[in-house]
C-alpha cells in the first residue's frame, strides 16, 4: 500500500495533485505526439472560447470557477502564439473581450478529435472507478463552496 493512501482524508490533496499531475504530464505528451503546439492548461478557455466568443475575461473566469488574473495569464500565452486575439468592449472600454483569431479557428480542426480521444479516455478511466466519479468531484467542490477546507481546519484549530 502506498504512503499517501495510509493517511487518509490527511493526504486529500496531496492524492489529488498526484492525480492530477499525471493527467496534465499525460496531457501534455499527447499534445506533442500529435505534433500540435498546444498546452494543456489552455483547454478550458480555448474550448468556451471555441463554442462562442468573443467573451470578456470577466465571463470567462465565472464561467469556469477561476480568478481573473488566471484567465490573463493563460490568454497572454494564447495570444503569444497568436491563436487568441483581444479588443477593448464598445460600451465599458475598461472591459476586454477574447476571441479565437484564424489560426485559433483553424487548429480545433486538429483538436477536436484529440478532445473527444481525452472524452472517451476520461469516461473509461472514470468507469474503471466503479463509482461516480465525477459526481463525487461535484460534490466536494460544493461542500468546499459551502464551507472551504480553510474554514473547516481553522474551525477545530480555534476551539
Amino acid at each position: 500500500m502506498d504512503y499517501l493512501d495510509q493517511l487518509g482524508a490527511l493526504a486529500l490533496a496531496s492524492r489529488l495533485r498526484r492525480l492530477l499531475n499525471g493527467l496534465l504530464s499525460d496531457g501534455e505528451k499527447v499534445y506533442r505526439s500529435q505534433k500540435i503546439d498546444f498546452a494543456i492548461s489552455w483547454f478550458p478557455i480555448f474550448h468556451i472560447l471555441a463554442k462562442g466568443s468573443p467573451m470578456s475575461l470577466t465571463d470567462i473566469a465565472k464561467a469556469l470557477g477561476v480568478a481573473h488574473p488566471s484567465v490573463i495569464e493563460v490568454t497572454d500565452e494564447m495570444t503569444k502564439k497568436g491563436y487568441v486575439g483581444s479588443r477593448k468592449g464598445r460600451d465599458d472600454k475598461r472591459r476586454r473581450y477574447l476571441f479565437l483569431t484564424e489560426k485559433g479557428e483553424k487548429i480545433i480542426l486538429k483538436l477536436k478529435p484529440i478532445w473527444e480521444a481525452f472524452r472517451e479516455a476520461g469516461d473509461e478511466i472514470c468507469g474503471e472507478s466503479g463509482n461516480d466519479f465525477l459526481g463525487s468531484i461535484g460534490k466536494l467542490e460544493k461542500a468546499m463552496a459551502r464551507f472551504s477546507m480553510y474554514d473547516r481546519i481553522s474551525s477545530r484549530l480555534n476551539d
